[in-house]
């Protein structure tokens, strides 16, 4: 008989194997261990992802084309300097864009595939006022946020939480010299020109509306048509009730007529008007009779502020082009959303939308974003400018008009 030693190094293969610490096989615990990591978590899930989209949909053929073109510069400048920055919390953006040609129906079809189809985290458009007009609804169908690059007042006034409008807007660019001149200037009378068309009616209605929250209504009304240019009557009519200071709502080319007779006829104080004013036709037509002229426009190439000097230097390098406010609200846009990004750990579009909502005091190009307690207008200033020895001249970086001129 084969004896063993006592210390042989021999055991039985079908003795048991010992269990581990926890109660459990070693090779069962390996086995376990490797289904565990093959499981998806919200962190691993978030490691894996490769990419966030954000669609774009715009006017980029047609006669609306360089409105489109110019949004699209302006999201694909901000989307390539975020992934070459570092990305959002480690995913790079992937800008999708379509033409939506300036037809609603169209916007409508885009949008839906942008959402449904493309899975786009949000969407940006579009540049024509009647197809933002058109999405809004799919927006909150689909629950996608929507940045509209658009000044129509009626957008906000729909009371949409899944829009936000990026950049300047009617009643903000109306807030700004109304402010100014009763709160900075003191005029307590006020003499108010407008143009007797769409632009001119509605821009002296903001106009005044911001005026009776300050507590004063302008003094008296004169209306002209597109292409007077005698104005004799009207302003011998505003004259007569001697105002501190006088607004004029209308076209360049037309206000620039009217401002010259209210000179040769005796007026010497201060004009407030549109961004339109900034147009160098104004002051080609008008001459020295421009000068004291104040307006609020975004994005002036007269601007001190670095991050629009930033903004205009890196747009001409990608283009070779200057940038105009549409390009500006493309890049803001992307920014908004990036800025909305960076604290998610989960990037469904509910919390973008929320964080959006909870953006406050942010500067971007056009000005100084919050979209707190507001109904989706996010800017909340804009520079300022004048006309002095028909020169452009910047009287504020960023003028805040009163809150109460923003209340919708």
């Amino acid at each position: 008989m084969r004896m063993l030693g006592r210390h042989s190094p021999c055991k039985a293969l079908d003795d048991p194997p010992q269990p581990d610490q926890d109660g459990l096989p070693p090779r069962l615990s390996i086995w376990l261990l490797a289904c565990l990591l093959l499981l998806p978590s919200p962190q691993i899930a978030q490691a894996k992802e490769k990419e966030i989209k954000i669609g774009l949909f715009a006017p980029l053929t047609g006669p609306k084309g360089s409105f489109g073109e110019a949004l699209l510069q302006g999201a694909t400048l901000a989307v390539e300097q975020i992934n070459r920055q570092g990305n959002i919390r480690g995913v790079k953006l992937k800008l999708i864009a379509r033409d939506d040609a300036a037809n609603p129906v169209l916007g409508v079809q885009i949008l839906r595939e942008l959402a449904d189809q493309e899975k786009c985290l949000a969407a940006i458009g579009s540049a024509d006022a009647a197809t933002v007009l058109a999405t809004m609804a799919i927006a909150n169908e689909k629950k996608i946020p929507l940045l509209v690059p658009n000044g129509a007042n009626e957008i906000s006034r729909k009371g949409n939480r899944w829009v936000f409008r990026v950049g300047a807007y009617d009643q903000l660019m109306a807030a700004c010299p109304a402010s100014f001149a009763i709160q900075e200037l003191k005029w307590q009378r006020i003499g108010l020109f407008h143009e007797n068309d769409e632009f001119g009616t509605e821009g002296a209605r903001n106009f005044s509306r911001a005026a009776r929250r300050l507590g004063l209504n302008p003094a008296s009304l004169a209306i002209f048509d597109r292409g007077e240019r005698d104005f004799t009557v009207p302003i011998s009519k505003i004259l007569k009730k001697r105002p501190d200071g006088i607004a004029v709502w209308g076209t360049a080319q037309d206000a620039a007529y009217l401002v010259k007779q209210l000179r040769q006829l005796g007026y010497r104080g201060v004009i407030v008007g549109p961004s339109a004013l900034g147009d160098a036709s104004y002051i080609e037509i008008c001459k020295e009779a421009g000068d004291n002229t104040i307006f609020a426009t975004p994005l002036p190439s007269v601007s001190r502020t670095p991050s629009v000097a930033n903004f205009f230097e890196a747009f001409r390098t990608r283009f070779q082009s200057t940038p105009n406010d549409t390009a500006a609200s493309g890049y803001d846009a992307v920014m908004l959303l990036a800025k909305a990004m960076q604290n998610l750990t989960f990037k469904d579009q509910r919390r973008v939308r929320d964080s959006l909502a909870n953006i406050e005091n942010y500067e971007l190009t056009q000005g100084s974003y919050s979209f707190k307690a507001s109904r989706g207008d996010g800017l909340r200033s804009l520079p300022l400018l004048t006309y002095l020895n028909q020169r452009l001249i910047l009287l504020h970086d960023q003028y805040h008009p009163d809150p109460r001129t923003l209340r919708p």
